[in-house]
């Protein structure tokens, strides 16, 4: 089940205020791999990091690895006899979270690469579950399982799966796992192989299960047995899986971490994985630059000038992302077909993302910023940098709910005519709309209240016509906005 935004906001408030028994709050790369010194926070228990290929995603998942004395640095970052040289500067420093050590503050450490090996002094102990990519290849290519050929049976117990591991592995899978079981070699629990279970009642081995089946089995069934307040690394999330697997997985990590108090980073190039998280979970890597926030996957080929259009215009969210293409449709439309608009994330990523985009040598195209105005709320009239401004004064859903909401008696048959509400009366619409107004406070959940209130018409519907109602009532609002995307920089 999906958490609730609030439930999410609970867990990163509990980071915020160390709640956490033990946790990397930070981790600086210097010189490693092409990062000259990029800080990723990570303000979320569960974190995902995104980018292109070659990007530095499993570079940063490496450096978090380091932090504890359990893992090997030769496992993330192993150094070969010729091409290495200037590992010799590498530097990664770590802010971490650990009360066994320290109670009341934060601890720093620095892993440093001299001398051709590794130097970590004082590096605290901690249970690090690292996922790897290997995890979909098909068995009968993994060395691992060979054993499992020409074994000796006496040499192996059978054992049925974890409680949890049938119940949520089975609710991703959408599959009955409970005579599903894992066969260990006696003397090594961690040399084991799962046996599944066919409608028919028959047996097979692991040998013959599908990636996305074995990938997700062996990814829970990790985490369930594994300490609480563990570290969780898991490499390429989505591999093998159907988009809704993804979201099901993601959910289940979101879960899963409040449960046992883990802390987890996984790298991904899904946008079905980070739809599922909140932007503070968001990590973006692109040429070994990093950015906070909700940045859209295809909005990185873009910054990185694969996309090319003749004007690319960056928002904060989805939903100013919908609303400025419809002003464009409305006031612009002569120019719609050269124009493509991104969500990269909030402020102030976005600032950041479209001054990385300018500055890129690489692209030919340049971008613009349309940035939430409840920025300006909070900071005052503050003079934006150039080639951006801001969309309003508040944020977009409540500049376009409230809009509707005060001018609904005039405005409520034309509601009716494009929210696609026609087997709702007048009265009923201007009910359901002022009672969303006095009941709901968070300007996030105006559209789905709405959606419940009026027997769950689609919520997209809502939004998309009265978006379309908003900007067809209001061209001076975006003159400016306007104006900046006609002319660029």
């Amino acid at each position: 089940m999906r958490p609730s935004p609030n439930e999410i906001r609970i867990e990163v408030d509990k980071v915020r205020d160390n709640k956490f028994n033990q946790y990397v709050k930070s981790v600086t790369l210097k010189n490693v791999r092409g990062f000259s010194n990029e800080k990723v926070e990570f303000r979320c228990p569960v974190t995902a990091l995104i980018g292109t290929n070659g990007g530095g995603k499993s570079t940063i998942l490496g450096a978090v690895a380091l932090a504890y004395k359990s893992i090997k640095p030769g496992q993330f970052f192993p150094k070969a006899f010729v091409g290495d040289e200037s590992m010799s500067e590498w530097e990664i420093d770590l802010e971490l979270t650990d009360k066994p050590i320290v109670k009341d503050k934060n601890i720093s450490r620095t892993a440093k690469f001299k001398q051709s090996r590794w130097r970590r002094d004082n590096f605290p102990q901690r249970q690090v579950i690292y996922v790897e990519i290997q995890r979909t290849v098909p068995a009968g290519e993994v060395s691992r399982f060979k054993q499992f050929i020409a074994g000796n049976k006496s040499e192996f117990v059978e054992r049925k799966l974890n409680t949890n591991t049938i119940k949520y592995a089975g609710a991703v899978l959408d599959k009955d796992l409970s005579h599903y079981r894992v066969v260990c070699k006696k003397q090594d629990s961690a040399s084991k192989m799962y046996i599944g279970s066919a409608v028919n009642g028959s047996d097979y081995s692991q040998f013959h299960f599908g990636a996305g089946e074995a990938s997700i089995i062996e990814t829970i069934d990790r985490i369930e047995n594994a300490d609480d307040n563990s570290l969780v690394l898991i490499e390429e999330l989505e591999n093998g899986l159907h988009p809704v697997a993804v979201r099901a997985l993601v959910n289940y990590l979101l879960n899963v971490s409040k449960r046992k108090k883990l802390q987890i980073v996984f790298t991904t190039h899904s946008q079905e994985a980070v739809n599922e998280l909140p932007p503070e979970a968001v990590w973006a890597s692109i040429n070994k630059r990093v950015w906070n926030g909700k940045l859209n996957i295809e909005s990185l080929r873009a910054i990185t000038g694969v996309i090319n259009q003749t004007r690319v215009v960056y928002v904060e969210d989805t939903f100013a992302k919908e609303w400025v293409e419809n002003a464009i449709g409305w006031y612009a439309s002569e120019l719609a077909s050269t124009i493509k608009v991104y969500s990269a994330g909030g402020y102030p990523s976005l600032l950041k993302v479209n001054e990385y985009h300018n500055s890129n040598e690489t692209v030919t195209v340049k971008s613009v910023a349309l940035v939430d105005g409840d920025v300006r709320e909070r900071l005052g009239d503050n003079v934006l940098p150039k080639g951006a401004e801001y969309l309003g004064d508040t944020y977009p859903d409540a500049c376009v709910f409230h809009y509707i909401a005060e001018n609904k008696d005039r405005l409520v048959s034309i509601i009716r005519q494009r929210c696609q509400l026609a087997r709702f009366d007048v009265d009923r619409i201007n009910k359901e709309i002022t009672s969303v107004m006095n009941s709901a406070c968070d300007h996030h959940v105006y559209f789905s209240s709405l959606s419940e209130r009026l027997d769950f018409t689609s919520e997209l519907l809502l939004r998309a016509g009265m978006i379309d109602i908003f900007n067809e009532e209001n061209a001076d609002f975006w003159v400016l906005p306007i104006q900046l995307i006609k002319n660029g920089i």
